[in-house]
């Protein structure tokens, strides 16, 4: 696995062909390489870029805590056959420094995640765009636990007209059902019991929909019941179209998703569920 620490070393490593670029900011756990997995499936190179980019946090705070496992990140690409990953410094994604004019995420992106961290998906469109911009990937992979930053990366590309197929993978979960996420290890014993409800009342309010109910008011009671009590505070839970992120507050379609984010222990939890019948 090549070990590519600057943009000028990408750009002598890409050789075009069919590339599958996973774009994280480290902290990789069993759900990124789901990605990778399917991106090896499907390209004839695959290329992972770890960069914690700062303009996608709203917060300093949570910039500094953002886990840093670098060590543990190379020798799981490796253990996977990656054929390279881009560790680009900051000059490297925004060579203009601190004057970045950052993509605006519209009103798409001032809803919900958008609105619990103004900012958030300027930054990360942002650098999104650039990524793909270097790598010129054919294809690029994004977890369907973040939804939201998934639809908004469609619509960037569809946009902007850029060749570059996004692909969607499924959300991948721990043995008793919790959204695995970079931010877990910051769950306590009792909150990691806390955060399993938000799974269970995905499931919940799916079942409720597989059965035949089309009301987006009462799946949204069925969620809530579920997740009264315990060290759990809503940031927004909600039903939206899956293509355009919009709000559904009357009848539900197939194609819809129920959204949750959470702050369960101090810790910020996304998860969601496609509704199926």
């Amino acid at each position: 696995m090549q070990q590519l620490t600057s943009s000028q070393q990408l750009s002598a490593f890409v050789r075009g062909g069919d590339v599958g670029l996973v774009p994280t900011m480290g902290a990789l756990h069993a759900g990124h390489a789901s990605l990778i997995k399917r991106a090896k499936q499907e390209n004839e190179c695959v290329i992972v870029s770890v960069f914690v980019n700062p303009l996608q946090f709203n917060k300093t705070a949570d910039l500094r805590k953002y886990p840093q496992t670098l060590v543990a990140d190379i020798a799981l690409l490796e253990k996977l056959n990656v054929d390279a990953v881009y560790l680009p410094e900051y000059a490297d994604i925004y060579p203009e420094g601190d004057e970045v004019q950052q993509l605006s995420a519209g009103s798409v992106g001032e809803s919900f995640e958008g609105a619990a961290r103004p900012g958030h998906f300027d930054g990360m469109l942002t650098v999104v765009h650039r990524l793909l911009q270097q790598v010129n990937p054919s294809h690029a992979y994004f977890g369907a636990k973040d939804a939201q930053q998934l639809c908004l990366a469609r619509l960037m590309v569809d946009k902007l007209g850029m060749p570059v197929k996004v692909v969607g993978c499924d959300l991948i979960r721990d043995v008793d059902g919790l959204a695995l996420s970079s931010r877990n290890v910051h769950l306590s014993n009792a909150a990691r019991n806390d955060a399993l409800r938000l799974y269970q009342a995905l499931t919940r309010a799916s079942e409720d929909f597989a059965a035949g109910e089309r009301q987006a008011q009462n799946l949204l009671n069925t969620i809530h019941e579920v997740l009264n009590g315990g060290d759990i505070k809503i940031a927004y839970c909600a039903v939206v179209n899956d293509k355009t992120f919009a709000e559904l507050n009357a009848e539900v379609d197939c194609g819809s998703r129920v959204i949750i984010a959470a702050e369960v222990g101090g810790v910020h939890l996304l998860d969601n569920m496609l509704l199926v019948s």
